[in-house]
């Protein structure tokens, strides 16, 4: 079951996260922009996020972006998540903001 605080703790959380990320005071790693670029272009459903979250590396676990992905999970697998729209689009937003920036990462280390 999803509460009201959850729910406000988590799109904070993730806008708080988006805007360090935007002035440059967060530097996520590049195992965090792997997995914000394979969630944001994987079907969004408590599984996936789950599956992802089982997967990770000990320099994506211990970062902040896992910190926020894992309560979306369960918001996710909530069959009704209409009152958790604002906090799932901020992880959305993040996500985006991330996966588009992975990819001139990845060409700049490779």
């Amino acid at each position: 079951m999803t509460t009201i605080a959850m729910t406000q703790a988590l799109e904070r959380d993730a806008l708080v996260l988006l805007a360090e990320y935007d002035a440059g005071s967060w530097r996520p790693t590049v195992g965090e922009h792997l997995l914000a670029e394979g969630l944001a272009r994987s079907p969004w459903d408590g599984t996936v996020f789950r599956a992802a979250l089982r997967s990770l590396t000990d320099d994506v676990g211990g970062g902040r972006l896992v910190d926020v992905l894992a309560p979306a999970a369960p918001l996710l697998e909530s069959v009704d998540t209409s009152g958790a729209r604002p906090a799932l689009l901020a992880v959305r937003q993040l996500l985006d903001a991330l996966a588009a920036d992975a990819a001139s990462l990845l060409n700049q280390d490779g």
